[in-house]
């Protein structure tokens, strides 16, 4: 593509031309030369080899260099390429056009050759018939089966007739239609390549490129031609009013830019015309791509690594990339991970940004969950997705802390409790419900309960009572810090501070015996003595009078009121006690003086 050059681009052009310039002119025999000055290419000319542009030199080009397969232009850090009306072409290029779709067409028209012949379409491979599908091709009402070869050919008119060509075709292999043939005659052959036919939903694909066009300095391309390059940008590229044509993808490397503007890019040799790599930047405006299935632009990540607090974290991915991966991760014992190494196969997980080939732009979707689970609870956060090559993801995690222990008194006794008041702090920034534990000399102390449980909102305070028993004598000083869970080791210093706190000593000792005790002990037992003593009399007075109410007593009262005489025998019975009676007697000799007391005192 040619324009008029502008007033603007006249004026850079003399901007250039106001230091001296020599009229240096390019390799032809393969040898390697370098510009160190600045200087102009005006003529025509074939390049075979390889010129460097050195720091502080600017090479403009307002001509047309045919460059040879193999030959390579180098622009260093400093230096300028300047391309004013100029072009640099590469010939002999193997390209195609992908026609392996249902909605491909071609125009072919190759002019007034004679009044009817045949057309062939030669493709970079023969159609299997095997693989499922079909690959109908259809010129005016004539309908192909290209399966089993790699050509197919059709009779038609060759009298300047416009041919429209159209593609039927569900095959998964992608095909490619590097040429078009027109036999008339008897054997005339003219030929249309691939960049020269009018194709429709068919973008064209260089399978190589012709020269190397590596920039690391300057490269400003105005109103020119760039035809099978292999370019790349290390510093800055701009493109206006430039026709790109097998020079695509073009590379931007990390933190570099590029303009392309009122330009024209066709046949990438990838499924991209512009490859942004990490965080170069691009202005693309007015720009004509290679379309169809070809992005205009992506942004590819050299890879996709992850820095975080969590060592060991679990990680939810979704919607990663241009295909919207999903998948489930951990990261290492650092908290780190490369989510998406730099591999030509994942290649679709590393592209975050694009610009299809519509011109419609697109950013992916895509979030990752960050977590860690305790019994402390569980800590998480979901963020979008970094776009860089590297990211950093932060958990708001608690600090939990013990700041004060206050024992109700100094001094306590062995084998009894005192009360004490913990205070418990979480300044960190996610809630938690946290145990602490409470020791003395590196031993569990006997507390109740033993393991103390609160609910910290993040930057709450609280204070919780506890019972501490204590079994022997001495001085002993209560430590009581966060109770870690094992889930939480790896982050223990994050999420805890486990020195704790320490009360002040207790003195513990045992209660003191006081002389009054055995005589308090000994009156105790006496009274229980004659509590016992008091009962038993009165046990056997009952057992008197019962015995004194008797029927038989009475009948014998009566019986001497009757029989006198009786009663001189019954007392002289009396008088000699019997052997009962004595041991009666003597058993009542030994009870209690109590219960020999009369009767009418009761």
């Amino acid at each position: 593509m040619r324009v008029p050059r502008s007033t603007l681009t006249l004026a850079i052009v003399l901007l250039f031309l106001s230091a001296p310039l020599a009229q240096a002119a390019p390799p032809e025999s393969g040898e390697s030369t370098t510009i160190e000055a600045n200087a102009v290419w005006t003529e025509a000319a074939t390049m075979n080899g390889h010129l460097t542009v050195t720091n502080g030199a600017t090479l403009t080009i307002q001509s047309d260099i045919i460059m040879q397969p193999g030959s390579s232009i180098t622009v260093d850090e400093g230096a300028t390429l300047l391309m004013d009306n100029g072009s640099l072409m590469s010939e002999e290029l193997n390209s195609g056009l992908l026609v392996n779709s249902m909605s491909a067409n071609l125009n072919l028209n190759f002019g007034d050759l004679a009044e009817t012949g045949v057309v062939q379409l030669l493709f970079d491979h023969e159609i299997t018939t095997g693989e499922t599908g079909w690959f109908n091709i259809t010129m005016g009402n004539t309908t192909v089966d290209a399966r089993g070869s790699d050509t197919v050919q059709f009779d038609a008119p060759l009298d300047a007739t416009n041919l429209t060509v159209t593609f039927d075709a569900y095959y998964f292999t992608p095909t490619y239609l590097l040429q078009a043939q027109a036999i008339y005659g008897g054997g005339n052959v003219e030929t249309l390549q691939a960049p020269d036919i009018i194709a429709n939903n068919a973008p064209l694909y260089w399978f190589q490129s012709g020269f190397d066009l590596t920039v690391n300095g300057h490269f400003d391309a105005l109103n020119s031609e760039l035809k099978g390059a292999n370019l790349s940008c290390s510093m800055a590229c701009s493109f206006s009013d430039t026709e790109l044509t097998g020079s695509a993808p073009i590379h931007v490397a990390d933190a570099t830019s590029i303009s392309v503007i009122n330009s024209i890019i066709t046949g990438s040799r990838t499924d991209e015309d512009i490859i942004l790599h990490d965080q170069a930047s691009i202005t693309y405006t007015n720009t004509v791509g290679t379309g169809g299935t070809t992005d205009a632009w992506i942004r590819l990540l050299s890879e996709r690594v992850l820095q975080t607090n969590i060592p060991n974290g679990s990680l939810d991915i979704y919607d990663m990339g241009w295909s919207a991966s999903d998948w489930n991760d951990l990261t290492d014992e650092n908290g780190n991970i490369v989510l998406v190494p730099g591999l030509a196969t994942n290649e679709h997980k590393r592209i975050v940004e694009w610009m299809d080939g519509d011109g419609v732009e697109h950013q992916e979707d895509a979030t990752i969950t960050l977590s860690i689970t305790s019994n402390w609870g569980t800590f998480s956060t979901t963020v979008d997705a970094p776009t860089t090559s590297v990211g950093i993801i932060n958990v708001d995690l608690p600090l939990v802390s013990v700041t004060e222990i206050s024992p109700e008194t100094t001094v306590a006794t062995v084998n009894r409790s005192i009360g004490l008041m913990i205070t418990v702090e979480n300044s960190g920034t996610a809630d938690a419900t946290a145990n602490f534990r409470c020791y003395v000399d590196g031993e569990d102390a006997d507390t109740a309960p033993s393991t103390i449980t609160a609910s910290l909102a993040a930057g709450e305070v609280k204070d919780i009572p506890v019972t501490w028993y204590v079994y022997a004598d001495g001085s002993q000083t209560l430590t009581c810090k966060p109770f870690l869970p094992v889930a939480l080791n790896e982050v223990a210093n994050e999420v805890a501070n486990l020195d704790g706190a320490a009360s002040d000593p207790v003195v513990w000792t045992y209660a003191e015996e006081t002389e009054d005790a055995p005589l308090i002990i000994w009156a105790v037992a006496i009274a229980g003595f004659l509590a016992l003593a008091l009962w038993i009399a009165s046990q056997r007075r009952q057992q008197e009078k019962e015995y004194s109410s008797h029927p038989i007593q009475s009948q014998r009262e009566d019986e001497q009121k009757v029989h006198p005489e009786k009663n001189d025998s019954a007392e002289a019975e009396e008088d000699e006690p019997s052997q009962a009676e004595v041991e009666e007697t003597e058993e009542e000799s030994t009870e209690s003086v109590y219960e020999q007391q009369p009767e009418d005192e009761d």
